[in-house]
C-alpha cells in the first residue's frame, strides 16, 4: 500500500479543521502519532556539486541551457557537463537511514530547444562487480544496479515522470500518479540513452524530447529527485526523500530543478502507423461459428498525438492491432470469484492513471479490458479511439471515446453489435496534496446478444493527505442498467497511518446487490466489508543478517445485505527481509470461514454443497538473494480447504548467465482431497530470452495448465530500429484437451513513429 507524504507548511484553516475531524473519527484514535513533520531535514551540501537547501529545507540544482545538441554516447565528454551543477551527496535509505551513500553519485541536467539532457556519473570502488545484466526495455531491473530520475514538471507534488537506466543504458519509464497510488510501467516514451562501464564506475547520458514531457510553460521550477540502487550491497540511496517512510515515489518530497523557465515545448505532432500480416489457423472469429484461417493482413493508425497545449494532449487510434501485446499469464483459480487480468494494450495504458477509480483489481467502475475484448479474452475489432488527457490549471482531466465494430449476422446467436464507450474523468487538486474528483462511464449499444442496450456509471471520490503518514480515501459510485431499480450503489472509506515502524488500516466498503459496472470490474456483489490491519516493523540490530521484520495481523469480515456472515478471514504473519535482499515469510494462521449459499463446482463433476466451512491454511515462503545470477523462490501452503484438505507447492528459478541470456522456470502444484472428489492441478511456466542487443530482443514463453487442460506457446522477436518504432515477429500456439481444436498464428508487424 502507498505510504504517506511529508508535510509542507500549512496555512489553510479548512485543512486544519479536517485534520482535527479525522482524528476524532479515526477508529484507531487511541494510537498516538504525530501529525506534524518531525523528520530530520537533509543536511546542507558541502560540495559545489549540490546547492544548499533553499528556505524550507528544499534541495536545488540548476538546469543549464546549451546551444549545441549533446551526442548521446554515454561518455560525458562534452565540456558543458563539467560546468553544470550536479545533484550529489546522496543519502542512504537502506541499509543505514540518513548516512552518506557508500559510493558517490552525480546527476546533471542540461537542455536545448528540443531535448532535456541528463548526465549520470555513478562512481564505484569495485567496477568488476557492478550488476548489469538486463537489455530488455521496461524490465524490472530486480537484478541490476540502476539510477532513477523523477520529474514533477507541474510542481504539483502529486504526479511525475519517472525515467530509469541500468549501467548498460537499458531504459525503463513510468508515470507516477497521486504519489504512487498508480505506477504506470507500461507507459513508453521515445527517449534515447547510452551507458558505459569504466574503471571509475559507470556513466549514462539521456536525451528526453521536450515533446515527451507535459508542463506549464514559464514555470522556472520543477520537482526533481534521483535514486541509485547498488544491487550487490542491497543499498538504496536518494538525493531527497531518503527517509524510510518516504521514498522516490513521494513526489511531494522531491527537491527542485530550477532554471527551466526558458524551456518551450513545440506543439506535439506525432503519428505512428502500422502494417501487419500473417497466417492463422483454428482461431475462432468473434461473431461467427466458423473458424478463421489463412493469410491475413491489415493496416491502421496505432496512435496519433497532438499537443493541444504543453500540458494537454489528444490521442487517436484507428483500426488498431494489439498482436504484439504480451499474452496473459495462465492461472489456476480455486476460488469462487472472478480473476482480474491486467490491461496490456498500449493505447489503453497510455496515461491510464487518470482513469483509475475505485479499488483497483476488485471494485473498479472503469476497466479498459471491457473494451474490445470478450469475457473469454477474444478480440473484438476497434474502429477508432480518441483520448484527451492532461492538466488544466488545478484540474487533472481525462476523456476517452472508443467504438467497437459490429460482427456477424444480426440474426446469428454469435452476433456482436457495434458499441460506443465513453469515459469522462476530472480531479481537482485541493489544499497541498489532496484532491476531489468525479467520473462518468457510458456504454451505448450491446456487446453481446444477451447484454442490455446500455450501461452507465458515475461516481465521486476524494483523497485527503492529512499529514506525512495519515491518509483518508473515499468513493461513492452507482450504475444504471435497464430494469434495475435498487441497490445499484457502491461506496468505500479507508483510513491508514503508516511509517517505517507501524501501520494501521481500517476499511468499510458497501457493494449493492444490483451494482453492475459492465465497463468495470467487481469480484463480488451484495456485501458489506469490514477490514482492519496492524503491522509492527522493527529493525532488530541484535540479530545478524536481518534488515527488517514485519509482524502483521489483519481481520476481514464480509456480510450479505441481510447482515448474515458471507466470509471471514483472520491472519497472522511474520515476514523477514535479510541484508542481502533474501526474504522469509511464515504465516501460522489464516483462519478462513466461507459460507456457500449455493453449490460450488470447483472442478468438473466435483461440487461442494452449500454450508458454512471453516479451515486454517498456514504458509511458508522464501526467496534467495536477488543480486545473484541464480535466484530461487519457494512456497508451501497446507491445511484445510472447505470439507477437506489442500496442499499447494510453488517453486521458481531464474538464471541470468550474462546480459544476453535469461532462463526462468516456475511450477505450481495443488493436491486437493474432498469428500466430493479428489484432484490435482499443475501449472508450469517456462521462459527463455536471448537478447542480441538493446534493439534486437527474442523471447519464448511456454505455459502448461492442467486445470484448463491447455498448453500455450508464445515466441516473439522484436527489433527496435528507431525510438518507439518496432518490427515484430510473433508466433502463438494453443492446444490441449480443453479446446475444441488447436490454434496457430504467425504475425509480422511493422510500426513507425514520426514526430514533427
Amino acid at each position: 500500500m502507498p505510504t504517506m507524504h511529508k508535510s509542507y507548511k500549512r496555512s489553510n484553516s479548512v485543512e486544519s479543521i479536517l485534520k482535527r475531524l479525522a482524528l476524532a473519527l479515526l477508529p484507531l484514535g487511541l494510537v498516538a502519532f504525530p501529525l506534524d513533520n518531525t523528520s530530520a531535514q537533509v543536511p546542507a551540501a558541502t560540495r559545489r556539486e549540490a546547492t544548499p537547501p533553499a528556505s524550507g529545507g528544499v534541495r536545488q540544482i540548476r538546469a543549464v541551457k546549451v546551444s549545441n545538441p549533446i551526442n548521446i554516447d554515454g561518455q560525458l565528454d562534452e565540456r558543458v557537463w563539467s560546468e553544470a551543477v550536479a545533484a550529489a551527496d546522496f543519502l542512504q535509505q537502506q541499509p543505514n537511514e540518513g548516512t552518506p551513500a557508500s559510493e558517490k553519485t552525480e546527476v546533471r541536467v542540461l537542455f536545448d530547444d528540443r531535448n532535456l539532457y541528463l548526465g549520470i556519473r555513478a562512481f564505484d570502488s569495485d567496477p568488476a562487480n557492478i550488476n548489469a545484466r538486463e537489455l530488455v526495455r521496461d524490465a524490472s531491473f530486480e537484478n541490476d544496479d540502476k539510477i532513477e530520475i523523477v520529474l514533477d514538471t507541474y510542481r504539483d507534488r502529486r504526479n511525475a515522470f519517472r525515467f530509469a537506466v541500468n549501467p548498460l543504458g537499458t531504459q525503463q519509464d513510468a508515470l507516477i500518479t497521486d504519489e504512487g497510488r498508480d505506477l504506470n510501467l507500461s507507459w513508453d516514451a521515445p527517449w534515447i540513452s547510452s551507458g558505459k562501464i569504466d574503471d571509475d564506475g559507470w556513466t549514462v547520458e539521456i536525451a528526453i524530447p521536450l515533446t515527451t514531457l507535459r508542463f506549464k510553460e514559464g514555470n522556472d521550477t520543477w520537482g526533481f529527485n534521483s535514486a541509485r540502487i547498488i544491487r550487490r550491497k542491497n543499498e538504496e540511496n536518494l538525493w531527497t526523500s531518503w527517509q524510510r517512510s518516504f521514498g522516490l515515489e513521494r513526489v511531494s518530497q522531491a527537491g527542485e530543478l530550477v532554471g527551466v523557465g526558458e524551456i518551450k515545448r513545440r506543439r506535439l505532432y506525432e503519428i505512428k502507423p502500422y502494417v501487419t500480416g500473417g497466417w492463422r489457423e483454428g482461431i475462432p472469429q468473434v461473431g461467427s461459428p466458423a473458424f478463421d484461417a489463412g493469410v491475413q493482413g491489415k493496416a491502421g493508425l496505432e496512435v496519433a498525438r497532438i499537443g493541444i497545449t504543453p500540458s494537454l494532449t489528444a490521442e487517436f487510434t484507428a483500426n488498431p492491432d494489439f498482436g504484439q501485446a504480451e499474452v496473459d499469464d495462465q492461472i489456476v483459480n480455486l476460488s469462487r470469484f472472478s480473476v482480474f487480468f491486467p490491461e496490456k494494450r498500449d493505447f489503453f495504458l497510455e496515461n491510464a492513471g487518470i482513469f483509475l477509480f475505485g479499488r483497483g483489481g476488485a471494485n473498479q467502475l472503469f476497466f479498459t479490458r471491457r473494451i474490445g475484448l470478450t469475457e473469454s479474452g477474444e478480440p473484438v475489432p476497434i474502429d477508432y479511439g480518441a483520448k484527451v488527457t492532461g492538466k488544466v490549471g488545478q484540474y487533472n482531466v481525462g476523456f476517452l471515446q472508443v467504438q467497437t465494430r459490429s460482427l456477424g449476422d444480426a440474426a446469428s446467436p454469435f452476433h456482436i453489435p457495434r458499441a460506443q464507450f465513453t469515459v469522462a474523468r476530472v480531479k481537482r487538486d485541493i489544499f497541498e496534496r489532496s484532491s476531489i474528483g468525479a467520473i462518468f462511464v457510458n456504454r451505448q449499444g450491446a456487446v453481446s446478444a444477451e447484454s442490455t442496450p446500455y450501461n452507465r456509471g458515475a461516481g465521486i471520490d476524494a483523497e485527503f493527505n492529512l499529514s506525512d503518514h495519515y491518509q483518508v480515501r473515499a468513493f461513492l459510485m452507482g450504475t444504471a442498467t435497464p430494469g434495475v431499480r435498487s441497490s445499484f450503489h457502491s461506496g468505500r472509506i479507508d483510513s491508514r497511518f503508516e511509517n517505517d515502524l507501524f501501520s494501521f488500516v481500517t476499511v468499510y466498503e458497501d457493494i449493492g446487490e444490483n451494482f453492475n459496472p459492465e465497463v468495470g470490474f467487481v469480484d463480488r456483489k451484495g456485501i458489506r466489508q469490514y477490514f482492519g490491519e496492524v503491522d509492527y516493523k522493527p529493525r532488530p540490530t541484535f540479530i545478524p543478517y536481518v534488515r527488517q521484520m514485519e509482524f502483521e495481523s489483519s481481520f476481514e469480515y464480509y456480510e450479505d445485505r441481510a447482515g448474515h456472515l458471507s466470509s471471514r478471514r483472520t491472519e497472522l504473519e511474520w515476514f523477514t527481509e535479510f541484508k542481502n535482499s533474501a526474504t522469509f515469510a511464515f504465516r501460522p494462521i489464516e483462519d478462513l470461514t466461507d459460507v456457500l449459499t449455493e453449490p460450488f463446482e470447483i472442478r468438473p463433476g466435483i461440487v461442494i454443497p452449500p454450508g458454512s466451512y471453516r479451515f486454517n491454511r498456514p504458509q511458508i515462503e522464501a526467496t534467495s538473494d536477488t543480486s545473484k545470477r541464480i535466484v530461487l523462490s519457494a512456497l508451501y501452503e497446507w491445511g484445510g480447504f472447505y470439507s477437506g484438505n489442500r496442499d499447494e507447492i510453488e517453486a521458481g528459478i531464474t538464471f541470468r548467465p550474462n546480459a544476453h541470456l535469461l532462463f526462468e522456470f516456475s511450477e505450481s502444484f495443488n493436491k486437493v482431497r474432498l469428500p466430493q472428489g479428489n484432484f490435482t492441478t499443475n501449472l508450469f511456466v517456462g521462459r527463455v530470452n536471448y537478447n542480441f542487443s538493446r534493439k534486437l530482443l527474442t523471447s519464448a514463453l511456454m505455459q502448461l495448465n492442467s486445470a484448463a487442460r491447455i498448453s500455450a506457446l508464445n515466441i516473439r522477436l522484436r527489433y527496435i530500429y528507431s525510438p518507439n518504432s518496432d518490427f515484430f515477429v510473433i508466433y502463438n500456439q494453443t492446444s490441449g484437451r480443453g479446446l475444441e481444436r488447436p490454434s496457430y498464428s504467425l504475425q509480422f508487424k511493422l510500426t513507425r513513429n514520426f514526430t514533427f
